[in-house]
């Protein structure tokens, strides 16, 4: 859609919001069977296309369930057409490989697939200044929520000063009505005017009236925010915040209401405030209590098998990898993988991991089975597969639903890494794999004495906290 000369702005910013809409939409991969492989953006924010990749020969027309194959990802065909890096990124892509599921558009920015005015927001400033990290620290200052959002305005330079005031024509005078200065800006109302120099006289120590009144509007509300520094009654951040709070209230009522002087001591107006919301902090907070626990594997019944799993991510590569044991009542190994699943995120690998290791159990005829694994969010997306319409693995987790009712009972668990170790170690251990697959119908040798460990129920430390 394109914006005619003279349209409205209401059409304008359907237009605009249409190509915002399209920037953020992006195929869900099902059953493969309606997506183009080449030409539709179903791995990142770019088509494969797109990726600068030679396509001589290539079948532009292919779906991306030509690419699959024995129940996930044809490796071998990918690496005839695609460079390796692009391939770590598409072995990882969810896909319900049994076909249950259709190919879904979702809205890619949100971790749930629904189009929120967050994500949006965040997908439309992604790469301006909006994104300035100075913004998570100003969000998550413990002020009250006004003082929060004036101080957004004032580092925006918004607040009606005077100066604003006659850009937006409301006035013909930029000038200071209290000290007569020429212009005044936000950083004369709030630091410079004699008014406010008064109050920050009463303030400041020694050491910091060196350079207070040196630096411009920004570097100087940076500077404030992120001091560690602190005085009697809280943290000198807290203190500056209250501060220019009340000296802008106490100019408004000098214009709006005509009151010329401000309270006798300023100081102890704003210490008291700030003493008051760190009292208000300290009863809402609660104190967070641990305890230590001592954690051990435990075999299952008899005639049940366990199945742990987990998954592993490199921070430094994001490179991904799962991996999974089978036990049976007396701790005897029945069967292990490892897989290497290229670049993606953890809670996608813990998923890989579990989908592998259910198709162990099936493919060894187990008909009672207990899944262990020490991702809580995992556990929860298959709990509530129901509810993941469109959710970006939604594919992955009907996967594993489907063959977990192949089994006469299953029951499934999160528990903490202590107990999931020997799934830990493999899942480790998978990123010196190379893409695919690897059976571990023996156990490995290294691994002996971490199953010799959960063959005695050698318990592990943890702290946890207590509710």
């Amino acid at each position: 859609m394109i914006p005619r000369q003279g349209c409205s702005s209401t059409w304008r910013g359907v237009v605009f919001g249409s190509k915002l809409l399209t920037k953020g939409m992006k195929w869900r991969v099902g059953n493969g069977d309606q997506v183009l492989f080449w030409k539709d953006k179903w791995i990142d924010s770019l088509p494969p296309l797109f990726h600068e990749v030679p396509v001589t020969g290539a079948d532009l027309e292919s779906n991306v369930s030509e690419f699959h194959k024995d129940g996930w990802w044809d490796v071998a065909k990918l690496r005839c057409v695609l460079p390796d890096e692009l391939i770590q990124k598409i072995i990882c892509c969810p896909a319900d490989f049994g076909g249950l599921l259709r190919d879904s558009q979702i809205w890619f920015p949100s971790s749930n697939g629904i189009f929120s005015t967050k994500s949006a927001y965040q997908l439309l400033f992604n790469e301006s200044e909006w994104s300035d990290p100075w913004w998570k620290t100003l969000w998550k200052m413990k002020i009250p929520p006004k003082l929060k959002i004036f101080y957004w305005l004032v580092y925006q330079g918004k607040i009606l000063s005077n100066e604003q005031r006659v850009r937006r024509h409301l006035t013909y005078d930029a000038s200071c009505m209290y000290c007569g200065g020429a212009i005044e800006s936000v950083l004369h109302i709030l630091r410079d005017c004699s008014r406010a120099r008064r109050v920050w006289a009463q303030l400041l120590k020694p050491h910091q009236a060196t350079c207070f009144f040196l630096t411009e509007l920004r570097p100087w509300l940076l500077s404030n925010m992120c001091s560690k520094d602190a005085v009697m009654q809280g943290p000198w951040k807290f203190t500056v915040v209250f501060a220019c709070w009340f000296i802008w209230k106490w100019r408004n009522n000098h214009v709006f209401n005509s009151v010329i002087e401000m309270p006798f001591c300023p100081r102890l107006v704003i210490f008291s405030a700030v003493q008051d919301w760190i009292k208000a902090l300290t009863i809402t907070t609660k104190a967070t209590v641990k305890t230590q626990v001592f954690l051990a594997w435990s075999p299952p019944v008899h005639g049940t098998f366990k199945l742990n799993v987990d998954g592993s991510r490199q921070a430094a590569s994001g490179c991904i990898g799962a991996g999974g044991v089978l036990r049976n009542s007396l701790g005897e190994w029945n069967g292990g993988f490892a897989i290497n699943l290229g670049i993606g995120q953890v809670l996608e690998a813990e998923l890989w991991g579990l989908l592998f290791g259910l198709k162990l159990a099936a493919d060894s005829r187990m008909s009672k089975l207990i899944i262990e694994m020490d991702s809580a969010i995992a556990v929860q997306l298959i709990q509530q597969h129901n509810l993941l319409l469109l959710h970006p693995l939604a594919t992955l987790v009907s996967s594993c639903v489907g063959i977990l009712n192949r089994f006469e009972s299953y029951e499934i668990y999160h528990i903490y890494r202590e107990k999931n170790t020997v799934a830990d170690r493999l899942a480790s251990w998978s990123h010196n794999l190379d893409l695919g697959l690897y059976l571990l119908h023996e156990a490995p040798d290294w691994l002996g004495s971490v199953l010799v460990d959960d063959l005695l129920g050698l318990s592990k430390p943890r702290m946890i906290c207590v509710v």
